[in-house]
């Protein structure tokens, strides 16, 4: 009998010993398959984070292209005056925020329709704090900047000359709003497409560009241009008497009140702007007026005299150049010291 309880007791043990060994076993496999679903879990979570990425990137690159296009994107909220806007005029507004690089192109941007309280809001992001009814110097820099009108050239006085302005370096609410009708434009984009064909064409003598015929649609005729184009039309069919009066705006523009003459070196910046474009000669106009230091302003009669000389001079060595011919006096002067200094050039040429 001893025997058979100590089988018993041996079977009894093994028996627990393998239910123990199970029970391990058991959570051994639980643990390793609750570490795999926390890794796995861990895994998904990652995915979670890690796969929106490509999305959020791909939709940002929308973005870009679709404002890029001039393609409209979701309305913010935006007021004038506290005014609520509505989506297209706060799209215009995105629009201006923009900075266009130099040399706009007209094929990268589609139509933006033109509307008065864009037009609106353009104004009031550049007028001066302590005169909302005026954009100052500081406002026609900062809103050239940001159009990438470049202000070294002509175009900002292409600018004032299209806005009708009164004061150089100034555009009152009255002159950008009645401009800005006038060219159908409330985007700075389209603002500087604008200034750059009028540079090309009325400043720099390039051949114009080609105007669609507009196109009817309901309500009324519609253009598939970006902006008025009907000055644009009329200067392209007689360039020479759109440079006049363009040139004539810029005395007036630039003269102080109350006075007669523009003071010279003003003139001289003026007509390197102008008229070198067209006619080289002005450069040298220039180096001799600064060099010679002794003329103090251009009056009228200067400053009409100076672009009939370009018109009227071919030869850029002044062989056509006729002292006796009622030129003024400083004409005079720049025409004798060209030559002494050609005189002077083939003098020190070696033999």
């Amino acid at each position: 009998m001893p025997p058979k309880r100590k089988r018993a007791e041996a079977d009894s043990a093994v028996e627990g010993s393998t239910t123990r060994s199970g029970k391990k076993s058991s959570r051994t496999t639980r643990e390793k398959n609750g570490a795999a679903d926390v890794t796995e879990n861990a895994g998904a979570s990652n995915a979670a984070v890690t796969e929106p990425q490509p999305k959020k990137t791909r939709a940002k690159g929308k973005t870009n292209t679709a404002v890029t296009r001039g393609t409209k994107a979701a309305p913010r909220a935006c007021a004038i005056d506290d005014e609520p806007l509505n989506s297209t005029t706060c799209q215009q507004q995105r629009d201006d925020e923009l900075v266009m690089p130099k040399q706009a192109s007209s094929t990268v941007l589609t139509r933006v329709e033109y509307t008065q309280r864009g037009a609106q809001a353009l104004f009031k992001s550049f007028a001066d704090d302590d005169n909302p009814d005026v954009i100052g110097p500081g406002g026609v820099e900062k809103l050239c900047t940001e159009a990438g009108i470049p202000l070294e050239g002509a175009q900002p006085l292409l600018l004032a000359w299209q806005f009708k302005a009164q004061e150089m370096a100034k555009i009152s609410r009255s002159e950008w709003l009645q401009g800005a009708e006038a060219l159908r434009i409330s985007s700075l984009p389209v603002l500087a497409i604008a200034l750059k064909e009028l540079d090309d064409l009325v400043v720099h003598d390039k051949e114009p560009i080609t105007v669609p015929s507009p196109v009817k649609k309901r309500g009324g005729l519609d253009s598939q241009e970006l902006y008025n184009k009907t000055h644009y039309s009329q200067y392209a069919a007689n360039r020479k008497a759109a440079f006049t009066e363009l040139y004539q705006f810029c005395f007036t523009l630039a003269k102080p009140p109350h006075s007669r003459n523009l003071d010279i070196e003003t003139a001289t910046a003026l007509w390197s702007v102008l008229l070198a474009p067209r006619y080289p000669i002005i450069t040298e106009l220039a180096e001799f007026l600064n060099e010679n230091g002794s003329y103090k302003g251009a009056n009228k009669d200067i400053w009409n005299m100076v672009h009939e000389f370009c018109q009227t001079i071919i030869d850029g060595e002044l062989s056509d150049y006729e002292a006796d011919g009622a030129w003024p006096t400083m004409l005079d002067d720049f025409a004798g010291w060209k030559k002494d200094r050609k005189a002077h050039s083939t003098d020190d040429t070696p033999r």
